[in-house]
């Protein structure tokens, strides 16, 4: 019944729910949160603020913080409990945003989602983007990794030729990312404001029914962390003359490795654009007013929602084997 109270629209999923402008999207951001939070307390919290009542624990807590501020003293009372601390600060910070917002005075506390599914996929993108763009770095600025690149080229010319094809640019999914998620693009000082509220809500129901996508967002995000990771691990080795057979063998294996970065940068690229694709088809085809909200074109007609799902879990299983045949 919260969730309903607090939904960014009504029954039909047309007419915007008032209440959001009412009490303020950080407030309604928070309050989703809340239900969703892994704290044990947290759903309480919302409770008591949809209810207007809360138990006589936290009203001690929350004694205890007016005293403690009055006194300006940074140190909480010994005998506070952490969770009902953190239960008091969080119920404080709600109804500070609500109550800022209906008299629109200053506020202490800023909120902004951290849960939702958008967030989720929005912090795992910019995650994934800037872990590309720093391999992408190397490859173009790191001369050892460019001759053990050149090496492989030379020596597997057919395979090169056979993966270019599938390449993705780098900027391309940058500019897909934003277009499905707009929130993307805002400064971490910015506002959350009513209308960022409204446009992630259409991505949020786009993403609850598409979890493969999420799913494979994530493995993608893993390997891609743990592939740069292990690069600029090995890079010093490179650099060195070996001067014994088991260096030798040691840097060949690393030679061997790193020969591979461009061709890892182009395959998790294109792993993360399957991902964009099949959550694009679903925004387009399956969320309402999704075909509306969506700038460029629609990914092709003829693929069913059957075949969006086969790709991205075809995609999950080609990241577990490339991460396998690379790491040996």
């Amino acid at each position: 019944k919260h969730e309903v109270m607090i939904s960014p629209y009504l029954g039909d999923e047309m007419t915007r729910n008032q209440v959001v402008r009412v009490i303020g999207a950080e407030a309604c951001a928070m309050l989703s949160d809340l239900f969703a939070a892994p704290s044990v307390e947290a759903p309480n919290i919302r409770s008591a603020i949809c209810h207007g009542t809360w138990d006589g624990e936290i009203v001690k807590e929350l004694e205890g913080l007016a005293t403690a501020t009055a006194e300006k003293s940074i140190d909480h009372p010994e005998k506070s409990d952490p969770l009902l601390l953190d239960a008091a600060c969080a119920l404080v910070s709600c109804l500070d945003l609500i109550s800022s917002n209906l008299s629109e005075k200053s506020r202490i506390s800023r909120y902004r989602p951290v849960y939702s599914y958008t967030s989720t996929a929005t912090q795992t993108l910019n995650g994934i983007l800037c872990d590309l763009s720093h391999l992408d770095v190397l490859i173009s600025n790191n001369s050892s990794i460019g001759n053990c690149i050149r090496t492989m080229e030379l020596q597997q010319p057919k395979l090169c030729d056979d993966l270019r094809p599938l390449k993705i640019e780098l900027k391309v999914v940058e500019e897909m990312a934003c277009d499905l998620f707009p929130t993307m693009k805002k400064a971490d000082d910015e506002l959350w404001c009513v209308e960022d509220t409204f446009s992630e809500h259409q991505t949020n129901i786009a993403l609850s029914g598409n979890i493969v996508s999420l799913t494979l967002l994530s493995d993608a995000s893993h390997a891609i962390k743990k592939y740069l990771v292990e690069v600029q691990e090995r890079i010093d080795i490179l650099s060195k003359q070996p001067s014994s057979t088991k260096e030798r063998r040691i840097l060949k294996t690393t030679a061997r490795f790193c020969s591979a970065a461009m061709i890892a940068r182009d395959f998790y690229t294109l792993t993360v654009y399957v991902s964009l694709v099949a959550i694009k088809y679903h925004y387009q085809n399956e969320s309402p007013n999704g075909a509306d909200l969506l700038h460029g074109d629609a990914p092709n007609k003829n693929f069913s929602r059957e075949d969006i799902v086969r790709a991205s879990e075809r995609s999950r299983m080609a990241i577990s084997t490339f991460d396998s045949h690379i790491t040996n």
